[in-house]
C-alpha cells in the first residue's frame, strides 16, 4: 500500500456530536497498530483532535510545532526540512498535524485566492509517500476548510448517530461530495458510513440501522460503535480508547472498523 501512496480520508459530516473526532483519532490509532504509518490532520478549528492526542501547541514540549492554519496561509513551497516543523509524533503511535483557534480565521484569507479549495490538497501530495493513511478531521460545516479536506481526499467516511435525523445529514453530505467528485477531485468517493453511540437497548435504534440498511446498502459499514463509557472516559485522559482499556468494547468496536476500514480502501 506504501508504494502507491497513503490512503487520504476526510471524517465529515455537517452534523455534529456524531463522534467525527473520536472517529479520526481511534481509527488512526486501530490502524497504527496494524502496522499502518497513519498521519492524522487536525482541520476543526475547536482544535479537539489535538487536544484528544495531548498536544498544546506554544507550549512545552511544542513551542515550536506550527499548526495547520499556516499551511493554508504559507507560500513556501513543501519541502523535507519543514516537515519537522509541522509534524508531531505522539505518544499513541501516529503522527499529528495540530490545530488551535487560529484556524478559526483563515477562511477570511483565503477567499481572495483562486485556489482555495485546492491548497491543502497540495499540501499533502509531497506527504503520500510517508504514510499509508491520512486521516482529516473536518469541521461541522461545509467551508472552505472542510471543501479543502475533501478535495484533497480519496475517500470520505461519514460517522452518523442511530437517530432518524441521520438520513437527512447523508444526504447532505453526499450532495457536497457530488459537487466536490465534479468541480475539483474526480477521484473523491464516499468510503462508507459508519454508526456510531449505537444502544442495542434502544427500539429506536435498531429502526434506524434498517432505514440505513435499505437506503445505503453496501455504504454502511458492518462495524458499528457502540456507546460505551469508555470512549468517553478516554478523551478525558487524552488516551485512544485502545490505548485507555483495551478489553471495552468500544475498542474493540474500533479495531473491527479499523480492519474493515482496510478492506473497503482494497477493494
Amino acid at each position: 500500500m506504501a508504494a502507491r501512496g497513503a490512503q487520504i480520508i476526510s471524517i465529515a459530516n455537517q452534523k455534529g456530536g456524531v463522534g467525527k473526532t473520536t472517529t479520526t483519532m481511534n481509527l488512526g490509532v486501530a490502524l497504527a497498530e496494524m502496522n499502518q504509518r497513519v498521519l492524522l490532520i487536525d482541520g476543526d478549528p475547536q482544535a479537539n483532535l489535538t487536544s484528544y492526542l495531548g498536544v498544546t501547541p506554544g507550549a512545552p514540549p511544542y513551542e515550536d510545532l506550527r499548526t495547520l492554519d499556516e499551511v493554508y496561509l504559507s507560500k513556501r513551497a513543501w519541502d523535507d526540512q519543514m516537515k519537522s516543523l509541522y509534524i508531531t509524533a505522539c505518544s499513541s503511535g501516529v503522527d499529528l498535524i495540530a490545530s488551535d483557534k487560529a484556524l478559526a480565521g483563515v477562511e477570511y484569507y483565503l477567499f481572495s485566492r483562486a485556489d482555495r479549495e485546492v491548497i491543502l490538497a497540495r499540501f499533502l501530495t509531497a506527504l503520500q509517500k510517508d504514510y499509508d493513511f491520512i486521516l482529516i478531521d473536518t469541521p461541522p460545516s461545509l467551508n472552505l476548510l472542510t471543501l479543502n479536506a475533501l478535495s484533497a481526499s480519496r475517500f470520505v467516511l461519514i460517522p452518523v448517530q442511530a437517530e432518524f435525523f441521520s438520513l437527512e445529514g447523508i444526504v447532505k453530505i453526499r450532495e457536497i461530495v457530488h459537487e466536490v467528485h465534479t468541480r475539483w477531485n474526480p477521484k473523491l468517493e464516499i468510503l462508507g458510513v459508519l454508526p456510531t453511540q449505537y444502544s442495542q437497548r434502544r427500539k429506536l435504534t435498531q429502526e434506524v440501522i434498517q432505514a440505513l440498511q435499505s437506503e445505503l446498502g453496501p455504504l454502511l459499514f458492518e462495524s458499528m460503535i457502540h456507546d460505551n463509557a469508555s470512549i468517553a472516559e478516554s478523551s478525558g485522559h487524552a488516551q485512544s480508547v485502545i490505548h485507555y482499556n483495551r478489553s471495552s468494547k468500544g475498542a474493540q468496536d474500533y479495531l473491527l472498523a479499523a480492519q474493515e476500514l482496510v478492506k473497503r480502501c482494497r477493494i
